[in-house]
């Protein structure tokens, strides 16, 4: 009787630990699925809660660096030497001669030439054709050559150029007063002194000058005159 009691008790024991080892097994499976249930929740909301927008700020464009603009150095202004005036050589030859007792220069000219006046003073032209050999004035209808003195009060220069409105243009009247470098007329062409039609074939020049010391009368070398 007493392995009966003995048996029975310890099958309530186990039965009885059975029992609370099954309503513990109970217990954690029902935690385990509530937690899972909870954490599937907070998964879901965490997933389907809509995150507050973030303002994204545009990274400021950084500012250009301006590029440097060289800066050039003035140019030192060199100023040029002047240049030195060479003079123009003057185009007339003058060449002393003699001829009908005179002491002569002949002036060799370029067309468009224009003589001046050696001295200052006041002005005579007188006009002369030449006609079967003999020299005349006051003959209209004739080539007329002009003689052209300037007079001032200690000489006198004559000037012999060639045919008036043809070989030269006179630019001053009889009775001027002219200042000496002024113009007394100018060479048109190659033509020749009246010189070369009145007395020598050979002269060639375009102006034949003498001169004379007043009141002396006396004959004086013109070259020098005309010699610059």
């Amino acid at each position: 009787m007493r392995e009966d009691r003995d048996v029975r008790s310890l099958l309530e024991t186990l039965g009885s630990a059975a029992l609370g080892i099954g309503l513990g097994l109970g217990v954690l499976g029902l935690g385990f699925v509530v937690s899972r249930m909870t954490l599937a929740d907070t998964v879901v909301v965490a997933s389907t809660a809509t995150p507050a927008p973030t303002a994204t700020r545009s990274a400021s464009p950084s500012p250009r660096a301006a590029t440097p603009v060289p800066t050039v150095a003035p140019t030192a202004t060199r100023t040029a030497p002047p240049t030195p005036q060479t003079a123009t050589p003057d185009p007339m030859v003058v060449t002393g001669f003699q001829g009908q007792g005179l002491r002569l220069a002949a002036l060799a000219i370029p067309a468009g030439y224009t003589v001046t006046s050696p001295i200052a003073g006041k002005v005579k032209i007188d006009l002369y054709q030449y006609i079967d050999g003999d020299i005349r004035q006051g003959v209209t209808g004739q080539p007329s050559y002009p003689y052209v003195f300037v007079t001032s009060a200690d000489r006198e220069i004559k000037l012999r150029p060639g045919v008036v409105d043809r070989d030269v243009q006179l630019l001053v009247k009889d009775g001027d007063t002219v200042a000496a470098g002024a113009p007394l007329f100018k060479v048109l062409t190659a033509g020749t002194s009246s010189w070369q039609t009145f007395y020598d074939r050979g002269v060639t020049a375009q102006v034949v000058v003498s001169a004379r010391s007043l009141p002396a009368d006396e004959q004086i070398d013109p070259v020098p005159l005309f010699k610059k």
